[in-house]
């Protein structure tokens, strides 16, 4: 395992160094196959007892004058998010930026906010602290398998193939709940 971000992750499986690869590309590589595997929208997370924890579903007005985490300025889910708030003329305070989903989870779980994320890094780090809520504006989220075109393949590769489009598939299938 190489967690690896864009672009040099795409890069590496052009290079044909790796047996799989995880992205949220559009486009693949060349000498690499891209296959689809889940279609879903960002959510939002709260920390445990925030008063939105009482909605179903949130709207980005519901976010007015909240205390929110960011992603880090030119991701491109911070871009959505952010036309998102301009659209509906939402003005928060943004108190955080980082590069990682994980870590913006884990300052909401400690208080310091609220934030919108991808289901992916949500689902895994809900629990008692960290509260998900899905939204009523659809911010797209995609992931792709990248598979190297010219490289023999590793032979445990079919089985992890097998075993992550499984895991998108129940995410899917909760995603649409």
């Amino acid at each position: 395992m190489h967690p690896l971000e864009s672009p040099w992750l795409e890069q590496a499986m052009s290079e044909q160094r790796f047996d799989l690869g995880l992205s949220e590309t559009q486009e693949a590589p060349a000498g690499v196959g891209l296959q689809p595997l889940l279609k879903v929208n960002e959510v939002a997370v709260l920390p445990r007892d925030h008063s939105l924890c009482l909605k179903a579903r949130l709207q980005p007005c519901d976010f007015t004058g909240e205390r929110f985490i960011s992603l880090a300025v030119g991701d491109p889910y911070r871009t959505a998010i952010d036309a998102m708030f301009e659209d509906a003329k939402v003005h928060r305070a943004t108190l955080f930026e980082t590069t990682s989903a994980v870590a913006v989870c884990a300052m909401v779980r400690q208080g310091l906010g609220v934030a919108i994320v991808n289901p992916f890094t949500a689902l895994e780090l809900s629990g008692p602290d960290l509260v998900v809520r899905p939204l009523t504006v659809a911010i797209g989220y995609q992931v792709n398998m990248l598979l190297p075109d010219i490289a023999a393949p590793h032979p445990l590769q079919g089985v992890l193939a097998d075993t992550v489009r499984k895991a998108c598939a129940a995410l899917n299938h909760h995603h649409s709940l």
